[in-house]
């Protein structure tokens, strides 16, 4: 993006290049805030997801612990 930006503003270069330039720089930023966009939606998701993961595993182990209590409890009454 530099060689273009540098070329955008050399006045050896001809209008046509210069133009040519400008248009490359500006399509290259566009696309570089796309793309931040991009990943700054992404990084939202992945927290998203890690956070009901960890939700997700504080109610098995919840469930966990009941199975183990029930299955104590069946193991010691008498049959």
């Amino acid at each position: 993006m530099k060689y273009y930006e540098k070329i955008a503003d050399d006045s050896g270069v001809s209008p046509a290049q210069q133009k040519e330039a400008q248009q490359q720089v500006s399509s290259t930023k566009t696309e570089l805030q796309s793309v931040a966009a991009q990943e700054q939606q992404g990084q939202t998701a992945e927290m998203e997801a890690e956070g009901q993961l960890r939700a997700e595993q504080a109610k098995l182990g919840g469930l966990e612990d009941r199975v183990d209590g029930l299955e104590k409890e069946l193991g010691s009454k008498p049959q």
